[in-house]
């Protein structure tokens, strides 16, 4: 499979060499800056990533130029004296796992995969891996990314516990606001006792399925852009939903035959199936949203879009449930 093909969710096990890009700028370490940049300008370059790489006659790895020096360096500068030693490459048996660790690991975007005796095959980078490169990867920023394809990045104990503790902010204010509005139905909860008994179950089925979209959501960015077509959040919004409708459909079938069996009450039943139906389809399309909307605002999607989730999906099912229930009594 060539680089450009990308991969699918899965092959993080993969050979990296299977996914490298064969056209990468080779330079020859006996040549000057204008030779250098006169033979790069001949040759076929197929990646948005590019590190100068210099080569002896036998595709063996000398070094890397950096492009600065490559650039201001006189004309007559031989190649041999404005390189540095390429002392981060990868066997021929790495991964694509091992390839996103390493990239992290050295802060880089592309790193060569080498032989036993040094000779060049060809070079993995971020855009091969799935990762979109249109916008800055540096900082904070390109650990979010990498962490999207199961790559541990170490930090700060402080810097983890602020982010997860704001995330977790979330929950807090969820749980207050869901009891806001159990206490706004507490009439309607002494009336029907009921309703009460099946309220943990249809909070648990619309949590369920929210994690499961965000789930879904953060395995689909593993996928190239071509992959999933030219509308990836469209395409993914319409995968979902659909499944979500149908999981949400049979749970709340199942769900509702033991009410009805068990109250006897045809509007019960009803409310417990709609109730169910329509926030677990909710909950499946809000899991879809969150992780692409944190990411576009900058935000770390592994750490933030459940406690998010779940806020929102327990808000929205009570609301439905009492809701429901309520208009379904009178």
């Amino acid at each position: 499979m060539k680089a450009d093909e990308g991969f699918v969710p899965g092959t993080l096990d993969e050979l990296a060499l299977h996914h490298a890009r064969r056209g990468f700028a080779e330079l020859r370490p006996e040549h000057t800056v204008e030779q250098a940049l006169a033979s790069i300008r001949s040759q076929t370059l197929d990646s948005a990533i590019v590190y100068f790489y210099v080569v002896d006659a036998d595709r063996r790895l000398c070094g890397v130029v950096p492009t600065r020096r490559l650039l201001t360096a006189p004309p007559d500068a031989p190649i041999a004296e404005l390189m540095t030693g390429a002392s981060i490459a990868l066997p021929m048996s790495a991964t694509l796992r091992d390839a996103a660790a390493t990239l992290v690991q050295h802060r880089l975007l592309a790193v060569p995969i080498v032989g036993q005796l040094g000779r060049m095959h060809g070079v993995i980078d971020a855009a091969a891996l799935g990762i979109d490169i249109s916008t800055g990867l540096t900082g904070q920023r390109l650990d979010e990314l990498f962490q999207l394809i199961g790559v541990h990045i170490t930090s700060a104990s402080a810097n983890g516990f602020r982010s997860r503790f704001s995330s977790l902010l979330w929950n807090v204010g969820g749980g207050l606001i869901a009891a806001f509005v159990a206490g706004a139905h507490e009439e309607l909860l002494t009336t029907v006792a009921a309703l009460a008994l099946f309220m943990p179950v249809t909070l648990a089925l619309s949590e369920s399925i929210g994690m499961q979209a965000v789930a879904v959501a953060l395995e689909r960015r593993l996928r190239p852009v071509v992959a999933l077509g030219r509308r990836p959040l469209v395409r993914s919004l319409v995968d979902e939903s659909g499944v979500a409708a149908r999981l949400a459909a049979a749970c709340a079938a199942l769900v509702a035959i033991v009410a009805a069996a068990w109250q006897q009450e045809w509007w019960f039943t009803a409310t417990v199936l709609i109730s169910i139906t329509v926030a677990m389809t909710v909950a499946g399309v809000i899991g879809t949203v969150v992780p692409p909307l944190l990411h576009r605002l900058r935000r770390n999607p592994t750490v933030a879009a459940g406690p998010v989730v779940l806020a929102l999906a327990d808000f929205i099912c009570l609301v439905v449930y009492f809701r429901v229930g309520t208009a379904l009594l009178r």
